[in-house]
């Protein structure tokens, strides 16, 4: 590698989260080596009733972030989220509970689930989400911290409710303090040089005139993809036909008392509805089918979808849920510059930090980054898909039957990958678990059984067990779950020593 074609200076252009995580993470892993790294900040997105959702994981990366959780806490607005329910998908069923945790341990080297499908086809069974702690906590309006004990028991996390200004805010303060970050803000930008010998991004210029010039570009815009969709001229792969709903109302209701660990979503005959705790108010969507429902008739009928009083309310487009090849020259695309996710999984901040999580470790020192380029394309786009496909099967596997929308998306034909993953875990309950997913098994069985989606056959290994066994070990773990609830406190009890 000559010193003429060295990676030197990486610029990130984009706005509010997708900005600043990718700059604070850039800065952290590579701020002690020679590369200058310049956010070139546009205009926010974020209005004072947006509310960001995050998975069980997002405290990891605020670690590596050296955020600290309680001060966070406090200025964000923020609850805790144990998980994430589900309600009327699945016909006249019980609402189930996505926890952020795993149900306890093999027995006998045999996954729980195996074992509660058995009792299920003997009419001996509760709801799956019973034999989860986070689910039960979260439906008794109960908070913990793991313990010892239930360490021991199962794998239990928990994620945020944070409110979308100010966790940027947040996260822009704690950059710029920490230094070793060139910011400019801008309000726009105008036209982005290419260099003719290879098509690579050469500079951007901003709305003041002023050229900012880079060997490799990160494209942290949202939506508009500034730069990989319209510089770089990455097409969009729709994957429309497998997400109905294109309308977006938004707003914010009174909060909730007592805070639940977790967000609701409700399903509807054209579309679902989303509320999201934070501590001084609530957040609210309701995402719908605009053929089937007009802006107007969605607006009246929210608040008693919702059961709460409403205002402000906006609508907007919401985002066609599509792909983009996220690394095309120079340029990466990281969070919606790349790919649009439909919202019912919270798998916003997910992806972002997928494609950062793969470019820390994959950021090229040399402008010939070919081969850095593939392995990323390849293990992102891996990624992406199965958090797509997870997604697909909240309209896949609904059950509610006579309506036109959730009828069409029951009947819809899905990714090869996705129905050979179903139709066997249909057959006997086995999961195909392929590379990069993000959800993982107890993810998966969650969101199959909780849809209804019950295995005609049990793994046999499963007779091994003596029935009395089985029935005694299912009874124990309930009975731990039911204490360990009842020496609970409400989540509120946790704000004040985190924040």
């Amino acid at each position: 590698m000559s010193e003429a074609s060295r990676i030197r200076k990486l610029v990130i252009v984009g706005r509010d989260e997708a900005l600043w995580l990718a700059a604070s993470i850039l800065r952290g892993s590579f701020h002690r080596t020679a590369i200058e790294i310049t956010a070139v900040e546009l205009p926010s997105r974020r209005h004072a009733i947006d509310v960001i959702p995050t998975l069980r994981n997002q405290q990891a990366f605020h670690g590596l972030l050296h955020i600290p959780e309680g001060p966070l806490m406090g200025t964000a607005q923020a609850t805790f989220t144990l998980g994430q329910r589900f309600v009327g998908f699945s016909g006249g069923e019980p609402p189930f509970t996505h926890p952020y945790g795993t149900y306890g341990p093999a027995i006998n080297r045999v996954r729980f689930h195996q074992f509660w499908v058995k009792a299920h086809k003997k009419g001996q069974a509760q709801a799956y989400d019973t034999f989860s702690l986070n689910a039960a906590a979260a439906g008794k309006g109960r908070f913990f911290l793991p313990d010892n004990d239930i360490d021991a028991f199962a794998e239990c996390d928990y994620g945020y409710h944070l409110d979308a200004v100010a966790y940027c805010q947040v996260l822009k303060q704690l950059l710029l303090a920490r230094g070793g970050v060139t910011h400019i803000e801008t309000t726009g930008i105008g036209a982005v040089t290419r260099d003719p010998a290879n098509g690579d991004i050469a500079s951007v210029q901003l709305a003041n005139g002023h050229a900012v010039t880079g060997d490799l570009f990160i494209d942290a815009s949202g939506a508009d993809s500034l730069l990989l969709g319209e510089a770089m001229q990455a097409p969009l792969v729709s994957w429309t036909q497998w997400f109905p709903c294109d309308r977006v109302l938004t707003a914010m209701g009174p909060p909730l008392s007592p805070l639940p660990a977790f967000s609701q979503v409700s399903a509807f005959r054209s579309g679902w509805t989303m509320l999201t705790p934070l501590r001084n108010r609530t957040g609210i969507q309701l995402v719908y089918r605009g053929a089937e429902l007009s802006d107007t008739d969605a607006t009246n009928m929210a608040p008693r979808l919702m059961g709460l009083p409403l205002a402000p309310v906006t609508h907007v487009a919401a985002s066609a849920p599509g792909f983009r090849q996220p690394w095309v020259g120079n340029c990466i695309g990281i969070g919606e510059a790349s790919t649009r996710f439909d919202p019912i999984d919270n798998v916003g901040l997910q992806s972002l930090m997928l494609g950062l999580s793969h470019l820390t470790s994959l950021l090229p020192l040399d402008r010939n980054m070919a081969a850095e380029r593939k392995e990323f394309n390849l293990n992102v786009t891996s990624g992406l898909e199965r958090l797509r496909d997870y997604q697909i099967c909240h309209y896949k596997l609904n059950k509610r039957v006579g309506e036109p929308m959730w009828d069409q998306c029951r009947d819809m034909a899905v990714p090869d990958a996705l129905a050979y993953k179903i139709k066997l875990f249909a057959a006997r309950g086995h999961l195909v678990e392929y590379d990069d997913e993000t959800f993982v098994e107890h993810d998966w069985h969650a969101l199959f059984l909780g849809h209804g989606l019950i295995p005609g056959a049990y793994d046999p290994v499963v007779d091994q067990t003596p029935d009395t066994e089985v029935a005694r070990q299912l009874q124990q773990r309930l009975t731990f779950i039911k204490e360990k609830v009842a020496d609970m406190k409400p989540m509120e009890a946790y704000f004040t020593h985190k924040g």
